[in-house]
């Protein structure tokens, strides 16, 4: 058992290893210093499951509202590392009061960092906390919120016949409840961490939402301060999938997660926005080979891309979830996308990347490329 000498002791390295940061970056210029405006969205990955020699992280978004860090949309692989480089911990506050965190789907290049990033956001509390002594309460006590897909039923064909048919995906809620839950969570030993190094009260709560594509019927899941998020199924094939829409202050930003695109769902969801990041995974309109057929089953073509973001009449479209497939064609994307009528601007998402969606009366761009 320890006792409360040696508590101490290992708490005081801790203050000293963790507690404080160093001045020597503060000429550096960093992504989060591009955060201009009410609504922002910073690429904290803007690639797919494979690692490649390009350098992009799986998919992951950091949504700023008032030009504070408040949504996580995706965590995959690298977003961490991409957090970190950021900057967003040199001002002080980083993402400490983070609020939201949107999961598309379960696969792992959308979820394989969220532990690092929320571990990561009660530092960042215990970091402000000593710069601002006589804070109370001593860290975070809020939940953070996570809303991803429930179930949709999909099962794992057995190998042999006497073999029981398996769920593929579980619900958002038990994926959650699996890492964090204080009793049976994998990664429970958080629930006492933060309060040992004074980063606040381990909390979260965790909603699932209908992942039906095959009907439009879009669930508010966030409605406070002005601040609207709605959740929407989309076709991934098997997996249950969700699309998301922001809106704040006349803006709004969709973000498609992994789709098919099959169904109307996206362009319903999709209207009028000033920002719509798109899965392009895929470099032509049909399969070119078998070996192919799964993605084409999972992802969008070009030319559906096109016809989402024409018939949506959104401003801008920001390709993302970039593949082997689909790196270094990007010219070829576009005249896909355009052939199907779409006429608004085109980007190609970057990691650390900003994209400010500036009021209609500013003259500035509402991106920094």
């Amino acid at each position: 058992m320890l006792r409360p000498h040696f508590f101490l002791f290992i708490t005081s390295l801790l203050f000293f290893a963790f507690g404080f940061s160093t001045n020597a970056v503060a000429d550096k210029k960093f992504a989060v210093d591009k955060i201009d405006g009410d609504l922002s969205v910073m690429v904290l990955g803007s690639g797919g499951p494979i690692a490649t020699s390009t350098g992009r992280a799986s998919a992951g978004y950091l949504i700023f509202v008032d030009g504070q860090p408040r949504i996580l949309m995706d965590a995959g692989g690298g977003t961490y590392q991409r957090l970190a480089a950021s900057g967003v911990s040199e001002n002080g506050e980083g993402i400490k009061d983070l609020e939201y965190v949107l999961l598309s789907h379960l696969h792992i290049d959308h979820m394989g960092d969220l532990s690092p990033i929320i571990k990561s956001m009660y530092f960042h509390n215990r970091i402000f906390n000593i710069a601002n002594p006589g804070t109370f309460p001593p860290g975070r006590i809020m939940p953070f919120k996570v809303f991803g897909p429930g179930e949709n039923g999909a099962k794992f064909p057995p190998v042999l016949p006497a073999d029981p048919a398996t769920t593929q995906y579980p619900a958002s809620s038990d994926f959650v409840h699996s890492h964090y839950d204080l009793n049976e969570g994998n990664e429970r030993y958080l629930n006492i961490f933060s309060r040992a190094i004074s980063g606040g009260i381990f909390n979260y709560e965790v909603t699932d939402v209908s992942p039906d594509w095959q009907n439009y019927n879009p669930a508010t899941i966030i409605d406070a301060d002005g601040l609207v998020v709605k959740a929407v199924g989309v076709n991934h094939g098997p997996v249950p999938s969700l699309a998301f829409r922001i809106e704040y202050k006349g803006k709004s930003i969709v973000y498609s997660g992994d789709t098919s695109s099959v169904g109307n769902n996206m362009v319903l969801l999709s209207e009028g926005a000033d920002l719509l990041i798109y899965d392009t995974a895929l470099f032509a309109n049909a399969s070119p080979n078998p070996s192919f057929d799964i993605f084409y089953a999972l992802h969008t073509t070009p030319a559906r891309i096109g016809q989402v973001a024409s018939q949506a009449n959104v401003k801008n479209l920001l390709l993302s979830h970039i593949t082997p497939q689909t790196e270094g064609k990007f010219d070829e994307l576009k005249d896909m996308i355009r052939a199907e009528g779409y006429n608004g601007k085109i980007r190609v998402a970057k990691d650390l990347k900003v994209y400010n969606l500036l009021p209609t009366r500013s003259r500035q761009n509402h991106h920094h490329d």
